[in-house]
Order: structure tokens, then C-alpha cells, then sequence
């Protein structure tokens, strides 16, 4: 059936039809057949796993053409609107079910509420053609609502984008540079009882202002969970404040202690540089995996909480100032298979840093708590000014953290520095290769001291023939059962991010092409 909203109301004695079924004299024409196009899967908000470690990455179906029309699920309606009136009309009377489908123009948007599509038949807002729909004001919140979807629109406004206390809420193929002015959260998603809504295929650009692009809350105890970030790009964000300009945060202090079982993966943030966090992790249970960072201020961070996986991550300084990867606070963290070159920063933008901590197993949740069992396993480091640092700042050091199997190189300072002696650490199967001023750093059977034959493949350097990196990790760590380019780990595990292999690379570092809007 196609619903067309007009500007005229009836005035022939024809009878329009709602959604909902209600007939009533109105500015809502009713004909047989759904509209053009191809129709989306069934699963329109593509959920997350319920694991906080999925060994798969989501379906996303390959971006129909810019020019295409949206098209309803088998048995749904098409709401053809054009302005911010019918627009509203079209919210107010939203059902499971329906695609709406915004007309090139500028459009002020209001609230969806108690609005409940289902997996096969979602509610969907989609512009007409992608990116010629802008919302330039009012304010969009999506309360109590699931199994809605917007596609394909051009965000303009000037106030946060909330998704509160809904599930299988999705944002895709969409553009979002906001007209902000001052603080300004983009994206929040918070509320009791949110879970599993997705933020896929969009653009974040240009963000001058605090706040984040995405940020994931909850209620005032439990953070949302099995929410899916996945192929956005993140750029220009700046310049540098000391604090609220991450690119995304997750959870935040209060909440520090329950569980998001959130997943970041395959974006690309380039010149990220507002905030000396480039995304904050504030909770537990959450994985970050196959992400890209290009020539970024700051570090990925473990700010609070516990049980975080951080693999199969790019850092990519590029020499520029202040660029960093991975720093860790809380317990039971796994940092593997990630990859990091060309990074400048030190203490706090260390490449990898094992930090201290000024409170041990309890305290203030906004406090830095100490580092247990952290496993910094299979990662190789190239050209960077610090590689892996432990304690550099606060006063009580790492306990009972390993790290083990990964290739160090660098020409400046000491590639592994212990700047406060960690409690029971555990080195095994590491090779460091320091040249030019660069030192080891530590004495210890489990880090040789030996070059491991890097070459330069022209987007990262592997692993070569003939290094000591093949065939010599140590045993142990059954978790990393791949390496940086997803190819499979198979006898005894090589050194490193890399292993050397002739199977397929499935993964690489992200360019444009592969995130963002139009990407497959």
C-alpha cells in the first residue's frame, strides 16, 4: 500500500486511511503498490551478538545506489512526506511496517515515541535520495521505541540526537555535521532498558565544540548494552581541549562497574584530536577490534572498568605530534594483534601504556584504578617514540600483568620502559630490536634481543622471510587465534601482529573507501 501525504486536504468526499486504521477526512491519499526499489533484509537494525566477544564481524548488506528508492518490507507501507509538517504526521502515525520517505529538502524533526516496529517489518525514515534530506532543525529523540531505522539524511540541526530507553534503534548511511555553537553531545544513547541499537555507515565530521560525536550512557546504574558502532568515519575534531571532546564514550564513572558489552569496530578516525582520549571506554565487558586510527591526538582508553579487548587495531601517527594508542586502567584487559607506527607521544600517549594507579581495588569510581592482570600479547610496534610504557604516572604499579609475543622495534629511548617496577610481571616470547639511541630497557629471558626482518608490504611492515618472529611465540594465549590481517594462527603462533602466512588478508587498515556512507 502507498500512503502519499499531501498539502491539500480532501475536500471530494473521499475518505483517507491511517496506518492505524482509523478513517478520517484528511491530507493522507491511499492507492495500491508498494514503491520502487530494493527491498532491505529483515533484520533492518543488523543486532549485534549477545557475546562480548563475537569471533564474526555483522552482515551489513552491500549500500544500494545513492539514487534508489527506499522501499518498505513485504506487506509495508510507503509515507511519501515533503514537508516538516507531514513529517510529524508521519511520526504521530509510525507503525511497524512503514518506510518514511523524506523528499530532497530541508526538514525540522521532533520526537518518535512508543513507536514498535519488529526484525521483518521495521519502522523506517530513509531519505528519497541519500544525503538530500537534511534535518536543519528541532530535535529528534527516539523514547521506548524499537526496530527503528533511520537511513540516509543529512544532519544539520543543532541538538543532540537521543535514543532513550529503546532498542534495535539504528543510524545509517548518514551525514552528521552538526551547526553547534557550543557544547553539544551528536549522538547520545542512553535511558533504562536501552540495548542493541547500531550506528553504522555514517560520517562524523568537524566537530569544534565539547562534547562527543557518539555517546553511549544508560540509567543512573547500567550502562546500554550490546550496542553496535561499526563502519563510521570520525574526522577533523578540535582543537585540543583537556577533557569531554572523545570521539565516542562509553559509559561514564558512575556506571563505571556494570556491563556495556558494547562493540567499536571497523571505523576510521582520522585527525581525531579534541580530547587526549580519542575514545573513552567507562564500563566493562566491552570489545574494540578492527578499528583504524590515522594521524590522531590521544589514545584509545580503558578509562574505567574492566575486561575490555582492544585487537586488531591500526595506529598510524604518521610523525605527527601528541599521536598515540592504547592506555589501560582496571582489571583483566587483553590489548593483541594491534598495530602501531609512527606515534610520538609518551606518559599518558604512550603507545601502549600500562598506567598506575592512585586508588587499588575500590575507591572513587572516577579515580585511576590499578592495573591487575593486563595481557599485552602479540602486537608489533615500529617507529614509534614510546612503545610500551608501565607506571608512568600515579603510584601503584601494574600487578600480575603479562606481556608476552610481541615485536618491538624503535631508534629512540627504551622500547619497553618500567618507569614504576610492575608487581609479578610476567615477560615471555618477546623480540626487541632497538637501533640508533633506543635501549631494550628490561633484562629478562622472555624478551630476545633480535632483528625480526621487517618489511615494508607499503601499507604496514611484516614480518619477513627468515625472521626469529616465525614459529617462536610462547605458548599460552589460545585467544589469539588470528593475526592483524585476519589470517588464521596455525602451529606454533609467529611473533607479533603478523603471522606469516599465504592464506587471504581479510583485514587491513582502513582508508575512506571502506567506511563511511557509500561503502560496501
Amino acid at each position: 500500500m502507498l500512503v502519499q501525504g499531501t498539502d491539500t486536504a480532501l475536500t471530494t468526499g473521499k475518505i483517507g486511511l491511517y496506518a492505524n486504521g482509523v478513517a478520517a477526512y484528511d491530507d493522507v491519499v491511499v492507492t495500491d503498490g508498494a514503491g520502487p526499489g530494493p527491498s532491505p533484509s529483515a533484520s533492518a537494525t543488523g543486532s549485534p551478538s549477545a557475546q562480548p566477544s563475537p569471533t564474526v564481524s555483522p552482515s551489513v548488506s552491500p549500500s544500494a545506489s545513492p539514487s534508489a528508492s527506499p522501499s518498505a518490507p513485504p506487506g509495508g507501507q510507503i509515507v511519501n512526506v515533503s514537508t516538516s509538517a507531514q513529517l510529524t504526521t508521519a511520526f504521530a502515525n509510525a507503525a511497524a511496517g512503514q518506510t518514511i520517505v523524506l523528499a530532497d529538502g530541508n526538514y525540522t524533526i521532533g520526537k518518535l515515541t512508543g513507536k514498535n516496529g519488529t526484525a521483518s517489518a521495521p519502522i523506517t525514515v530513509a531519505a528519497a535520495h541519500r544525503g538530500a534530506a537534511a534535518i536543519t532543525g528541532g530535535q529528534l529523540e527516539v523514547a521506548t521505541s524499537s526496530y527503528v531505522t533511520f537511513d540516509g539524511l543529512s544532519w544539520r540541526n543543532a541538538n543532540t540526537l537521543k535514543i532513550t530507553s529503546s532498542h534495535h534503534v539504528r543510524l545509517t548511511r548518514s551525514h552528521f555535521r552538526l551547526a553547534e555553537t557550543t557544547s553539544l553531545k551528536w549522538v547520545i544513547i542512553q535511558g533504562a532498558g536501552s540495548h542493541h541499537n547500531r550506528i553504522d555507515h555514517n560520517l562524523f565530521e568537524e566537530k569544534h565544540q565539547l562534547g562527543n560525536f557518539i555517546t553511549i550512557d544508560g540509567s543512573e546504574t547500567q550502562q546500554s548494552q550490546y550496542d553496535l558502532i561499526d563502519h563510521n568515519h570520525f574526522r577533523n575534531i578540535g582543537p585540543r581541549a583537556t577533557n569531554e571532546m572523545e570521539a565516542i564514550r562509553v559509559g561514564w564513572s558512575g556506571i563505571s562497574q556494570s556491563s556495556g558489552f558494547t562493540t567499536l569496530e571497523y571505523n576510521l578516525f582520522e585527525n581525531c584530536d579534541g580530547d587526549p582520549e580519542i575514545v573513552s571506554v567507562k564500563s566493562n565487558d566491552n570489545v574494540v577490534r578492527y578499528n583504524t586510527f590515522r594521524t590522531s591526538q590521544g589514545v584509545l582508553s580503558a578509562r574505567h572498568g574492566n575486561r575490555t579487548t582492544f585487537h586488531g587495531n591500526f595506529f598510524l601517527g604518521g610523525g605527527k605530534a601528541g599521536t598515540g594508542g592504547i592506555r589501560v586502567y582496571g582489571q583483566d584487559h587483553k590489548i593483541y594483534n594491534n598495530y602501531f607506527e609512527g606515534l610520538t607521544g609518551t606518559g599518558y600517549d604512550a603507545a601502549v601504556q600500562l598506567d598506575g594507579g592512585d586508588v587499588d581495588t575500590s575507591g572513587a569510581l572516577s579515580a585511576h584504578w590499578r592495573v591487575y592482570r593486563a595481557h599485552v600479547v602479540a602486537n608489533t610496534f615500529v617507529g614509534n617514540v614510546s612503545n610500551i610504557e608501565i607506571g608512568a604516572n600515579y603510584s601503584l604499579a601494574p600487578v600480575d600483568s603479562v606481556i608476552a609475543n610481541n615485536v618491538v622495534t624503535g631508534s629512540t629511548g627504551k622500547l619497553i620502559n618500567q618507569l614504576k617496577t610492575p608487581v609479578n610481571m610476567t615477560y615471555a616470547g618477546n623480540i626487541a630490536w632497538p637501533t640508533g639511541s633506543a635501549t631494550v630497557g628490561v633484562t629478562s629471558a622472555g624478551v630476545r634481543v633480535l632483528d625480526p626482518l621487517l618489511a615494508d608490504e607499503g601499507d604496514v611492515f611484516r614480518i619477513g622471510a627468515g625472521s626469529p618472529a616465525i614459529d617462536a611465540a610462547a605458548s599460552g594465549y589460545a585467544y589469539v587465534a588470528d593475526d592483524m590481517d585476519g589470517q588464521p594462527r596455525t602451529g606454533v603462533a609467529d611473533v607479533g601482529a603478523d603471522e606469516r602466512s599465504a592464506a587471504a588478508v581479510v583485514r587491513r587498515p582502513l582508508t575512506a573507501a571502506d567506511v563511511g556512507i557509500n561503502a560496501a
